[in-house]
């Protein structure tokens, strides 16, 4: 949902007035300027209400009629999706100014409404007097989607019936056919005294000294205090007082920034405030480009510092080039510090920064002077590194939905079209036909709730020749179970090479299973859960049923990964019961502050025969991260981060920056190594996704730099005092270890060692029928007991990434 809280409409390049019916001196409900909002009619008595989670403010109580849940959310009086709700006020007796009705009294009464998605919202305001209702707006149609709020806005004089009949209270309420959110974005009711009220027009005029504001002074005795905000509804502050006359020049404006003022009388007799208007003055001058720019490597990031010279800074663009300045590309845009961090700077050479400003009126700056740095890390070190461009199947285009910095793509990698949302699957290599399948999560791109559709979404079936694509739909449904519906679907290649699925169906966790990647999928049950654990978060009891990725282990029984990255196991069988094993992986102390603590969602895990793995999403930082393990429980932090949204180009250089990638899986190969990536892809925030718009989500496909297979081949396990360490690397289709790699690169030991640039140093080789056996001197090796596998580290003649694991000792 686009923020409008508190929304006016702007004037494009200069102060427009937007004034309310009437200036009011007694305030009931909401905006009351410069103080606080009364009575909550801002709804913001808790602002960090969370979003669908419907607080009930001390001012309101909420009635649902027919619906779910509903009230304070987000900063919004919220219907929840409910059919029919009302939202009362408590009696408006609290006033001294305004002890008792009196008939023929004006109320002035305006308030702000809109509907998330299309539902055929409507809204009504009723003053209540006692039992009587008084109806001034009845069922009326409110904006959906993109639109901007709506504002109702008039008058009430109050009669003598209703000064007998009660005590005031506001009564708002919601309507809606489709079970869509429609909410109100504020509600105002003021008595209105013209006696005191204060000047009924205020105009506002940029000029060269700065925003002229003027209004109407009754006479030359008057004085007037200046009040200014930055948001219109409250946050006033008082920035002039004691002004005679009808005019004051705010001097301390700056330039493309959009402010809000009002005046209030403070001499003679004091008044209310007057209507509120909103201005803003561009310019054209662009701001000095950023000074004093620094860049520090640190072990797998750089951060960039620099100085904020012009007060009119928006925001800044940072450019990343290469190690002699060129070639520079936007990594990123719109930030609003003076500092930022550089997740995936390229290791093993120097990166160069430079920084543009914007202002507020949109003007750019020359690029700042450049600033390099290396990180200390070597390639290799982090699974981002394993990353590779994606093929281009056909041609880039650009004639795509989509925003400007994921144009151009390629269509034809994962899975995309302009009929449908696309939102993860498993790619999977069938020996039966040979091809690759995804069961695809999918809903229609028109659908009225857009992005947020995704709760109805259903499983599609995809085939294709290769394994990023281009990918057919062969079935709109893969199944026939609740016609198809399902979300977070992803397969677990049993140990009799059949295939088990995993679905979110009505918040319930489904495994159907099949003979081949074309089905017919079977229902087997729902998965069950022991919850009655300790380490169980029972407030958080959904995080083990969604977003699951499961492995069938040698010994028959399951393990799988749950939404937060909780463990849980069963010996008795794919349905369960499942015991959960830990706690969620933010608790995991191998993750360095403050990547610790981060919101974790989306994990996949998988198993080589050398350890298991696990990428799991930040979500609110838009990176993942990767992690190993020994046995699937016992999770190790992986130096560096796994993808961000950065990680996407082409192999002719072009970059996509999409706004968020989610839902990580991997395709693997008959060794059971990961060879491709793929991901969830969105252009845009999803509260902006909508339906039949410019927006959408794709699945995407990433080639991978494949590990290398080595086996270690000392009979005693390998430690730090280990004098001579054998290897036996593997040759492979399009790879001769004896003619590619580059020898003296190659380093051995632990992966907190090698990543760094530090291990075991190669010092001879020996020719074997598999491949190639590496003899490494054991010195500095850095094995320890945290240790479970060795990594291997290198590239090849062709500066080729080289990355294998071994066990510690052979088998």
């Amino acid at each position: 949902m686009t923020n409008l809280k508190h929304l006016l409409s702007f004037a494009a390049l200069a102060g427009i007035a937007l004034a309310q019916p009437l200036s009011a001196d007694i305030v009931l409900i909401g905006s009351n300027p410069p103080e606080k909002s009364i009575n909550d009619g801002d709804f913001d008595w808790n602002p960090y209400a969370p979003w669908r989670q419907y607080l009930q403010s001390p001012a309101w109580t909420t009635e649902v009629v027919s619906g779910w849940k509903a009230g304070l959310s987000a900063g919004y009086m919220s219907g929840g999706g409910a059919k029919e709700v009302h939202f009362e006020s408590i009696e408006l007796t609290e006033n001294s100014a305004y002890p008792e009705m009196v008939a023929g009294d004006i109320l002035s009464w305006r308030f702000a409404a809109k509907a998330q998605y299309p539902c055929n919202p409507r809204v009504s305001l009723a003053l209540l007097f006692g039992e009587r209702a008084r109806m001034l707006v009845n069922e009326q149609a409110v904006p959906q989607g993109k639109a901007e709020v709506k504002i109702f806005e008039g008058t009430y004089t109050i009669t003598p019936t209703d000064a007998e009949a009660g005590t005031l209270r506001v009564r708002l309420s919601a309507f809606e056919d489709h079970g869509i959110n429609v909410y109100f974005d504020y509600v105002d009711l003021k008595v209105l005294r013209p006696e005191t009220a204060g000047p009924r027009k205020l105009n506002a005029e940029p000029n060269k000294a700065g925003m002229q504001l003027s209004w109407s002074a009754q006479s030359d005795d008057e004085r007037f205090s200046i009040y200014r905000s930055s948001k219109g509804r409250g946050g006033f502050e008082k920035i002039a007082g004691d002004i005679a006359g009808g005019s004051y020049t705010d001097r301390s404006i700056i330039n493309g920034q959009t402010k809000y003022y009002t005046v209030k009388r403070t001499h003679l007799t004091p008044s209310t405030a007057s209507p509120t208007v909103v201005a803003r003055k561009v310019d054209n001058i662009p701001p000095k480009a950023p000074p004093n720019l620094v860049a520090s490597g640190e072990d797998f990031v750089i951060k960039l510092e620099w100085k904020k010279l012009d007060q009119d800074t928006a925001y800044y663009s940072i450019f990343r080039g290469d190690a002699d300045g060129n070639n520079m590309e936007r990594i990123a845009q719109k930030v609003t510090a003076t500092k930022f961090q550089d997740d995936l700077p390229r290791k093993g050479e120097s990166n160069s920064y430079r920084v543009q400003a914007i202002d507020f009126s949109g003007n750019k700056s020359e690029l700042s002077e450049l600033a390099t740095a290396t990180v200390e890390t070597v390639p290799g070190a982090s699974f981002s590194d394993l990353i590779l461009p994606m093929p281009i199947h056909k041609e880039l285009r650009s004639d795509l939905w989509g925003v400007e910095t994921v144009l151009p793509r390629d269509p034809d990698n994962g899975v995309e079209d302009g009929e449908w949302s696309y939102w993860g699957g498993k790619v999977v290599h069938d020996s039966s036909d040979g091809k690759y399948h995804i069961l695809i999560v999918r809903w229609p791109e028109g659908d009225r709730k857009g992005h947020w559709a995704w709760p109805y979404s259903t499983v599609a079936h995809a085939i294709s020749d290769n394994p990023t694509g281009p990918y057919e739909i062969v079935e709109d449904i893969a199944y026939d179970y609740k016609e198809g519906l399902g979300h977070n679907a992803n397969i677990i290649t049993l140990n009799d090479r059949r295939y088990a699925l995993y679905s979110l169906i009505n918040w319930k966790p489904i495994v159907f299973t099949a003979d081949t990647m074309s089905g017919p999928w079977e229902l087997e049950g729902e998965i069950k859960i022991n919850l009655d654990n300790p380490i169980v978060d029972r407030a958080r009891e959904y995080r083990y049923r969604n977003n699951l990725s499961g492995i069938h282990r040698e010994d028959g029984s399951f393990l799988f990964v749950t939404k937060a990255g909780a463990m849980m196991e069963s010996s008795q069988g794919i349905l369960g019961p499942y015991e959960v094993l830990n706690r969620a992986v933010n608790h995991n102390p191998t993750i360095p502050r403050p990547y610790s603590n981060s919101n974790y969602e989306d994990p996949t895990i998988w198993y080589d025969g050398v350890q298991y793995h696990m990428l799991i999403n930040a979500f609110l930082e838009y990176r993942a991260i990767y992690l190993r393990s020994p046995d699937g429980v016992n999770w190790k932090y992986e130096t560096g981060f796994a993808y961000t949204p950065l990680s996407t180009t082409y192999n002719d250089g072009t970059r996509t920056h999409w706004y968020k990638l989610e839902r990580p899986n991997v395709l693997q190969d008959e060794y059971g190594r990961a060879t491709h990536l793929s991901l969830a892809a969105v252009d845009a925030p999803k509260r902006e996704d909508y339906g039949n718009d410019d927006h959408s989500s794709k699945h995407l496909i990433l080639p991978l730099n494949v590990y290398k297979r080595i086996d270690m081949l000392n009979t005693e396990p390998v430690g730090e005092i280990t004098s001579e360490i054998k290897l036996l690397i593997y040759a492979e289709t399009g790879f001769d270890p004896e003619k590619a790699l580059d020898l003296e690169s190659l380093r051995f030991g632990g992966a907190e060692a090698v990543n760094f640039g530090r291990g075991a140093k190669i010092q001879s080789t020996e020719k074997h029928e598999d491949g190639l056996i590496l003899v490494f001197d054991g010195t500095g090796n850095e094995i320890t007991n945290s240790n479970f596998v060795g990594k291997l580290i290198g590239k090849t003649k062709s500066d080729d990434i080289i990355v294998g694991y071994s066990k510690l000792v052979a088998e």
